[in-house]
């Protein structure tokens, strides 16, 4: 059954972090993310959501578990931690 990792952050910049998030596309799919969806709240464009979809809980565990992600969400203006959650599709 499909897998939805969402994260939960606030940003310092929308369009910092948007740029960022673009530049790492090769590294979301060799980590396995399938698809990928990125909402922004409309009155406060420093949260976003963003949805990962993987074919396994074990290739989800493995992506956010990677320092590599940890890093480039530093890079791309996540401030603080995000809030992350592992959820499959039933």
């Amino acid at each position: 059954m499909p897998v939805v990792v969402l994260v939960k952050a606030n940003v310092t910049s929308y369009d910092h972090w948007r740029t960022a998030y673009d530049a790492h596309a090769g590294f979301r799919r060799e980590s396995g993310v399938n698809r990928d969806e990125v909402y922004c709240s409309p009155e406060d464009m420093t949260f976003v959501l963003v949805l990962h979809y993987f074919d396994t809980v074990e290739a989800a565990t493995t992506f956010v578990s990677d320092p590599a992600l940890a890093e480039a969400m530093r890079a791309s203006g996540v401030i603080g931690a995000p809030h992350i959650t592992i959820t499959q599709i039933i």
